[in-house]
Order: structure tokens, then C-alpha cells, then sequence
């Protein structure tokens, strides 16, 4: 490590190293989420914690507006033969409890169980992010959600360019459930998408697609963690190391970050991605906090 003295500031620079494939900023694999936001020094950046309850920073739908979109990669154009139809902010699909804010799948006036017949909501960071960004060469993400497990619920937290625009298909996917007929709410998967995905670096991956640890994920509220270097992803659940891959952010833009709650679609890939009762709605994706850090 290399130090500077510049006007009576002792200033430290870690130089940037690769070692067979991993770089200085790569946690051990060996930590847990915490203990390896520590051993890169990071230090929170942001924090947006959702509810009317004392302590909340962003309580109502005028403060969910000055930091993020209603919409992300489609406004409320159907897409990829998914269900839902993403709305605007309201009060129906974007539910504020003292202590969470629930993105909301609503059964709308002549809506049903049918392609686009089914409103939902999600949010879109306005700011952006990605290694390399404003000096920022590594960031640690925390979510504390909780998913709901209807038939064909498909939440997620993920990283996209903004609208897609600029973009490659480069994707990572923070938490990603689908409720269908090989998976359900006890499968996590986090996957990796565009040019930049390389070799998986650690798994505890009960397959090639999930993790399946005999955990009804939707039965609380959980934490989920990633930390994002220049050539990898790690990601965590609870502070636990799940998944670690080579990866790098290829797309001309950085990254929004995005949570959704799509339902349904007739995807011949997703079999069962569909919901079968009118009965399990309103249901909602719930989160309670959203924190980032950076190096």
C-alpha cells in the first residue's frame, strides 16, 4: 500500500492487483458479508430505509419519487410474455407499512389471471453505479426483504442500464425467485447475464440454478447481500458466501438498480409461471431496507 502526505493528510492507496484471476478487491471467500465489508474497508454510501415508522428515510410515495422510477426496463407495455403490467406510483401498488414498503400485484377492474391482466409495481434507482464509477472500484449491496410464494410470482433485485438503454444484456441479479413448477420459495437463484460472465469462482449451489438450503424464504424477512468488484460477484444471503463468479460489467452505461414483483408468463422456458387463484392477491415483494456501501 502506497501513502501520500498532502497538505497534513496521510492519504492510502491500494493499488489494484490481480492474482490468478482475483484482484485485491476481492473478498475471501471465506467471510461472511459483513466481515468482508470490513476487510475491504468499505464505508456505507447510502442507505434508504421504507416505512412510516420512526427512523424511516423515504415514508411516503413524494420521497419514493425524488430517488427512483416506477419504471425500469418497460413502463406498462407487456413484455417477455409476463402477466403483469407495471403502474405508475399509487397507493395500491406501492403500500407503505411502518416498517417496509411492499411492492403490490394487484387484480385490477377487468383484469384477471391472463397476460397483462394483473397490475404491479417496481422501483428504479435514478443514480447509477458500477466499478470504476466516480473512483468507486468495489460495492457491497444489502436488501432485507421478504418474497411472497404465490403460483407464478417472479420478484427480484437486480442491476440493469438504465431503460436498458446503452446496454449489452449485461445483468446481475441480486435475488431472483420464481414460483413455478421446478422451483418455488425455497429455491434461491441469483444468476449473471451479458458478455461479461466468466467462470464461477464458489458455489454452494445445490444445482446449476438454485440454492436450496430446506428454507421457506418467504416466511420472514432476510437479508440479501452481494459486493461487486471490477471481475466478480459475490453474493450472500444472510452474510452467507452462496455464489461467487467472474464477472464484468460490459454495458457502455452503469447500472440502476431495480426490485420488482412480475407475475406470470408463458414463457415455454418457465413452465408454470403462471398464477392459479385470484385468491392470492394482493401479494407483495416487502422490503425494509436498502444499504450500499463503497470502496
Amino acid at each position: 500500500m502506497k501513502s501520500y502526505t498532502i497538505a497534513g493528510l496521510a492519504l492510502s492507496f491500494l493499488p489494484f492487483l490481480t492474482v490468478n484471476g482475483q484482484s485485491s478487491y476481492d473478498p475471501p471467500t471465506n467471510q461472511g458479508f459483513e466481515q468482508a465489508i470490513q476487510t475491504l474497508q468499505m464505508q456505507p454510501i447510502r442507505w434508504y430505509c421504507f416505512g412510516t415508522g420512526a427512523g424511516s428515510t423515504i415514508t411516503n410515495l413524494t420521497q419514493l419519487a425524488a430517488l427512483f422510477n416506477p419504471y425500469g426496463v418497460a413502463a406498462q407495455t407487456v413484455i417477455h410474455q409476463e402477466w403483469e403490467r407495471y403502474q405508475p406510483f399509487n397507493a395500491q401498488n406501492f403500500v407503505f407499512t411502518p416498517n417496509s414498503l411492499n411492492l403490490t400485484a394487484t387484480i385490477p377492474a377487468g383484469g384477471g389471471l391472463f397476460n397483462g391482466g394483473i397490475n404491479s409495481s417496481q422501483i428504479w434507482s435514478k443514480e447509477t453505479f458500477k466499478p470504476g464509477l466516480n473512483g468507486k472500484q468495489v460495492y457491497g449491496f444489502l436488501a432485507r426483504a421478504k418474497i411472497p410464494n404465490g403460483q407464478g410470482s417472479w420478484p427480484g433485485i437486480w442491476w440493469y442500464s438504465p431503460n436498458g438503454q446503452d446496454g449489452d444484456g449485461s445483468e446481475i441479479d441480486t435475488l431472483e425467485f420464481g414460483i413455478m413448477k421446478w422451483q418455488n420459495q425455497y429455491d434461491w437463484s441469483g444468476f449473471n447475464h451479458g458478455p461479461g460472465v466468466g467462470s464461477d469462482i464458489y458455489s454452494i449451489k445445490s444445482n446449476p440454478w438454485t440454492w436450496h438450503p430446506g428454507i421457506d424464504f418467504s416466511a420472514d424477512y432476510h437479508n440479501y447481500e452481494m459486493i461487486w468488484t471490477p471481475d466478480a460477484t459475490y453474493k450472500y444471503f444472510d452474510s452467507q458466501l452462496v455464489y461467487a463468479q467472474h464477472f464484468t460489467w460490459t454495458a457502455r452505461g452503469a447500472a440502476q438498480f431495480g426490485a420488482n414483483l412480475a407475475v406470470g408468463s408463458d414463457q415455454a422456458d418457465l413452465p408454470g409461471l403462471q398464477p392459479t387463484s385470484l385468491g392470492q392477491f394482493p401479494e407483495s415483494l416487502s422490503i425494509q431496507y436498502i444499504t450500499i456501501w463503497a470502496k
